[in-house]
């Protein structure tokens, strides 16, 4: 849409290339290292994928842009730009509006996720389960880099086929388009090439769908990510499990595992002795199956404050409490919310592991909120009550859960971060967007 002549009221430039700015601005979902930053494991990576708060600055971008000629070239030369090339209406994707993005993301949002009513993906669990492919834009990338030169994107999410089509280009040239992207996401199962610390040297983050390694064990280099402070990785052979075991992780502190066992049990000791030294925050599951953690886990992550898990098989009754000089003060859960069995469990770790202070679910408060205050109303107990597994959330659980944690002074969050009290006091809306940052900042102007 071409933007009108209008005529505005006479503002310098640059004052409005800072309002731009500001509005334009999101501090989680341009962030290249978004845990760092916020130290919420559980928060920080479920806002920086969360595809509703992208697409709500996509859209408020390309309004700006059609207001006046003035207002267009302002926007067009903002440095932070999020782009989904499929998204995009009415504009020309090229190697100019590539280039000038500084967050690129290929393939389908997961609103649109073929499987979502049955494996209720969310965007922040996304891209555990791989998604489909949209056929416009599996080259994109590839076949726009003669034009393109080097990219100014800090994060580039894409899908496998996307990957694998650069992988197919020289190296050197693919270095060179890639060679700004601190925050890298694979969407789908892809073998990893040997050289993507050269490719992309300064990584912060890493998200990958493993599903072999392009080269043998004897051809093995070291692997060094000096900068890489978050890992999240869906592996479903052992072995390549252990190769990533042997890379070079210094800055490692925030890792999520998810086993995909398909082809057998996946055991992951090894690899923790290996990386947990360092870690502040473990996120580990199995698709679909319970898991078995191994003696001396906590031994193995000395310094991990943030443990998030899945079903145990053995339950939570049979794993030993942290050490008394544990850090660990946050147990997060890893299943859907509709999975009930880990919210029965957990009520009975609070009591056991008394230097626990946070228990992190998945829910939210605003889809059961009415549900929740009439079991407030009938000020209800902790209750034996037989929960069903039927692919619904069991508000009886979380009234449960919250009840429990309020009664031994333990927070009880919701995925959002917040506990019901908080909810019920308005803080922190999933809905609401702050603006008091920028009101101020405006006026300052």
């Amino acid at each position: 849409m071409e933007a009108p002549n209008v005529t505005l009221p006479s503002v310098p430039t640059e004052v409005w290339r800072e309002i731009f700015h500001i509005l334009l601005w999101d501090d989680i979902i341009f962030d290249s290292d978004p845990v760092s930053s916020s130290h919420q494991p559980h928060i920080a990576l479920r806002s920086w994928y969360d595809t509703n708060r992208l697409l709500k600055l996509w859209k408020q971008r390309e309004t700006l842009r059609v207001v006046s000629k003035q207002w267009k070239d302002i926007v067009d030369t903002s440095l932070y730009q999020y782009l989904r090339p499929t998204n995009l209406t009415g504009i020309p994707v090229n190697g100019v509006t590539l280039q000038r993005a500084h967050r690129l993301q290929f393939g389908y949002p997961s609103s649109v996720c073929s499987c979502r009513d049955q494996c209720h993906c969310s965007d922040y669990a996304y891209w555990c389960f791989g998604g489909e492919q949209d056929p416009r834009s599996t080259r994109l990338l590839a076949d726009s880099m003669s034009s393109i030169g080097r990219l100014r994107a800090k994060i580039l999410v894409l899908p496998g086929s996307e990957w694998n089509a650069l992988m197919a280009k020289p190296a050197v040239a693919v270095t060179e388009l890639l060679g700004e992207v601190r925050s890298l996401v694979i969407e789908s199962f892809v073998s990893i090439p040997k050289e993507i610390p050269i490719i992309c040297p300064n990584l912060t983050l890493l998200a990958l769908h493993v599903t072999n390694f392009s080269w043998e064990k004897s051809a093995i280099e070291p692997v060094t990510l000096p900068d890489l402070s978050t890992l999240q990785i869906v592996v479903d052979r052992e072995e390549d499990l252990q190769k990533i075991g042997r890379w070079k992780m210094p800055s490692l502190k925030y890792l999520e595992l998810r086993m995909s066992s398909g082809f057998g049990e996946i055991s992951f000791a090894d690899f923790l002795q290996e990386v947990g030294k360092g870690l502040i925050s473990l996120q580990i599951g199995d698709t679909g199956k319970s898991i078995t953690l191994f003696d001396g886990i906590w031994s193995a992550l000395p310094k991990v404050r943030y443990f998030g898990v899945s079903t145990l098989s053995d339950g939570f009754d049979m794993l030993p409490s942290p050490p008394q000089d544990h850090p660990l003060r946050t147990i997060s859960n890893r299943e859907p919310p509709d999975y009930n069995f880990w919210r029965r469990e957990i009520i009975d770790v609070v009591d056991k592991w008394t230097r626990i202070e946070c228990i992190s679910d998945t829910h939210s408060w605003e889809d059961m909120d009415q549900e929740i205050l009439k079991l407030e109303r009938s000020e209800n107990q902790v209750s034996e009550h037989y929960c069903k597994s039927d692919n619904s959330v069991c508000h009886q659980c979380i009234y449960d859960g919250n009840t429990r944690c309020e009664e031994r002074n333990v927070r009880y969050e919701d995925a959002f971060g917040r506990t019901w009290a908080e909810y019920k006091q308005g803080k922190w809306s999933v809905h609401s967007y702050p603006l008091s940052h920028i009101t101020h900042r405006v006026q300052a102007l």
